[in-house]
Parts: C-alpha cells; sequence; structure tokens
C-alpha cells in the first residue's frame, strides 16, 4: 500500500499530494484503483520497482496553472495531471471541482487572476454562441497567464466546464491544429487521445516556453514507460526499465 508518511518521500509533497491526502481524509469510503495493493513508491505513486522519481527534474514556468479535479480522478496513479505539479510545483495549484460549492479559496484564486485566465478546452456550440471561446492564446504586460486544466475524462471534462456557472465568465481556450500536428510528429504512434499532460506540453509550446514543453512530454513518455511496468506487478533489474529519450 501507498505509504504517506512524509518522512519517506523523495521530495516534499505538492499542492496536488495535499489535494489528493486530504480527499482520503474526507472520503467516507475508499477509492480501489487497479493494483491497488501494490506496494506503492508514495511519491511517484508507481509500484516501488517502477519508481521514477529519479526521473523528476523541477523546474519552472511563466504561466500559473489551477487543476480542477474531478473527485474520481484525483486518486488515480494513473493520474497526467500530478506531473505539472511535479515539475512546476511553485506555479500550480490544485482543487476538487464541485457544481454549486466551489472551494472558496478557489473563487479567491480566481478572483485574482480575474481578466488574465483562461480554460483549457476545445471549443463548443454553446461557448462559441456567448462568445466566451477565443482562438488565440492571450498575453498580459502586467501578470501571469493563469490557465485552468479540466482534469478528467472528457464527458466528465465536459460536464464540468458546462454546469459550473461559476466558469461562465472565464473564456476558454483550445490548442491549434499545427501544434497538435507538431505535436504528434513527435510522438509517434499516437492515438490522438490526448492525457491532461500532454495537452498543457502543448500550451507551453504554444505560449513559447519550449524547454518546459518538452521537459513535460519527455516526463510524461517516462511515466508512461513506468506505468506499464507498475501495473505488470513483477519485479524487473533496474537495467531492464526502460527511461525516457532524455
Amino acid at each position: 500500500m501507498t505509504n504517506d508518511d512524509n518522512t519517506s518521500r523523495t521530495f516534499a509533497p505538492h499542492r496536488v499530494d495535499i489535494l489528493r491526502n486530504t480527499a482520503k481524509q474526507n472520503s467516507q469510503r475508499d477509492f480501489v484503483a487497479r493494483g491497488s495493493n501494490a506496494e506503492r513508491c508514495p511519491t511517484c505513486l508507481m509500484a516501488s520497482f517502477a519508481c521514477f522519481c529519479h526521473k523528476r527534474h523541477p523546474s519552472s514556468t511563466s504561466i500559473q496553472f489551477t487543476l480542477l479535479y474531478h473527485y474520481t480522478e484525483i486518486h488515480k496513479p494513473t493520474n497526467s495531471g500530478r506531473l505539472i505539479a511535479d515539475l512546476f510545483p511553485n506555479q500550480v495549484d490544485a482543487y476538487i471541482w464541485s457544481r454549486t460549492e466551489p472551494d472558496k479559496h478557489l473563487i479567491e484564486r480566481l478572483e485574482k487572476h480575474h481578466g488574465h485566465s483562461i480554460i483549457l478546452y476545445p471549443c463548443t456550440d454553446h461557448r462559441e454562441k456567448n462568445k466566451a471561446h477565443i482562438a488565440q492564446l492571450p498575453t498580459f504586460n502586467n501578470a501571469p497567464l493563469h490557465v485552468i486544466v479540466l482534469d478528467a475524462t472528457w464527458r466528465l471534462a465536459s460536464k464540468m466546464l458546462h454546469q459550473s456557472r461559476w466558469l461562465d465568465s472565464i473564456p476558454t481556450f483550445g490548442i491549434s491544429e499545427n501544434v497538435q500536428k507538431t505535436f504528434m510528429v513527435r510522438q509517434a504512434k499516437h492515438d490522438h487521445q490526448f492525457a491532461t499532460a500532454e495537452v498543457v506540453s502543448m500550451l507551453l509550446a504554444q505560449h513559447g516556453e519550449t524547454l518546459q514543453s518538452e521537459l513535460l512530454a519527455d516526463y510524461y513518455d517516462t511515466f508512461n514507460q513506468h506505468s506499464v511496468l507498475s501495473r505488470r506487478r513483477n519485479q524487473l533489474p533496474p537495467k531492464d526499465i526502460p527511461t525516457s529519450k532524455n
């Protein structure tokens, strides 16, 4: 089982780690994911023999991120949104989504970033009709870009977006087709179903932060490789564990 004792962690808990532990403590029942009986690294959440903490190199970005989690997503070891907080811990905050009662600290954060926030989500007919979607990534002279990321399956993310009246005034932004094509060329054999970390990597590229984009994309590759090993449930010698290109 995962050990949440901070003394055994490779890195200090970031906002997603804290949110996960708080959700676990407040839950009336345990969330049981596939492989939940495995002995896991308390930091990267992989099976202990597939730990990839040595591939984690925290950096920084000019963008402020707010990860808005569906409650079912926060507990999954396969969740890729947490990778954003792994690499950019000082620029990421995280909250559990609520349709009618958003966290007061989340509302305060939205007010703090009022006028320079976007929601990372493709255009929808409703948003287009109400002029709540923008086609170009905005820039601001006196404030950082603030990006809200809906971290859930596409179906649940759509629900989160359209049922949250408190998000109505914040425009959505979708990654351009050219950036998506460039990303898919770089990532061979891609199935066109982008994970949260991949979409944010593309956003960073579109924002001109090439190094941060590549760092996150490579880290996501490593995460995928070690996730496969973790699901095999059989220990492999460290020399046999594949690593990312960098």
